[in-house]
């Protein structure tokens, strides 16, 4: 009988091996999904601002800082959150819960909104996990979005949810699906979450930040 410990050493370095090229491959896969996103943004991101700085945080993380941004906004920062591609456990555990490539604009504006709302796909990822919506949002009602998919509307009694509603409605169109939408006081004043088009060559991104400079110009009047 074969003594197995003295396959262990190549066992482990077949392993490291196999490690190491799908880090190698997850991680070019990324960088190349996230160039190809960052151009598809390029048409829309002057609707923010002028310019914009670019850090990658690691190989799943694009950070945009659009600097001197436009009124209504204050600040404004787009994340392109890929899928852990380069880690294989972590990637398949993460796609499991259903988490995708995706979007991510963060929105400080001149005049902070006077209500707060979140409305949620109760099947979409969130980075950090599902947090739970702040206890002023006492008004809870089930919507269904032009495309036919249903989310929860989190609102503070105040809030104007046919607008928003609307609003839900124009960024998942321009995009490839939207999965959260945050109104408040504090900042962020606003943040939303939506899937990058499945085709990049079909639409270009200056529909969706027309559907957010629209969303920002209703809050702050």
């Amino acid at each position: 009988m074969p003594d197995l410990a003295a396959f262990l050493p190549g066992l482990a370095i077949a392993a490291l091996a196999i490690v190491l090229l799908w880090f190698t491959v997850g991680t070019q896969i990324n960088v190349r999904r996230g160039n190809r996103t960052l151009v598809w943004l390029q048409e829309g991101l002057p609707l923010l601002g002028p310019r914009a700085t670019l850090r990658w945080l690691g190989s799943s993380v694009a950070a945009l800082g659009i600097v001197e941004p436009a009124p209504p906004y204050r600040q404004a920062d787009v994340l392109v959150v890929l899928e852990p591609r380069d880690l294989g456990a972590i990637w398949a555990l993460a796609r499991q819960r259903g988490r995708r490539d995706v979007l991510i604009v963060r929105l400080n504006l001149v005049r902070a909104p006077r209500f707060s709302a979140d409305l949620v796909d109760p099947g979409g990822w969130s980075p950090g996990g599902r947090r739970q919506p702040d206890e002023a949002l006492s008004r809870i009602s089930d919507r269904v979005g032009a495309d036919g998919r249903a989310y929860r509307m989190h609102d503070d009694g105040i809030a104007p949810v046919d607008e928003l509603g609307r609003a839900w409605d124009a960024l998942g169109a321009s995009s490839g699906g939207i999965w959260r939408l945050s109104v408040q006081p504090v900042v962020p004043h606003v943040e939303i979450h939506v899937l990058p088009p499945s085709d990049l060559a079909q639409s270009g991104s200056a529909r969706l930040f027309t559907a957010v400079r629209t969303l920002a110009d209703f809050i702050s009047r």
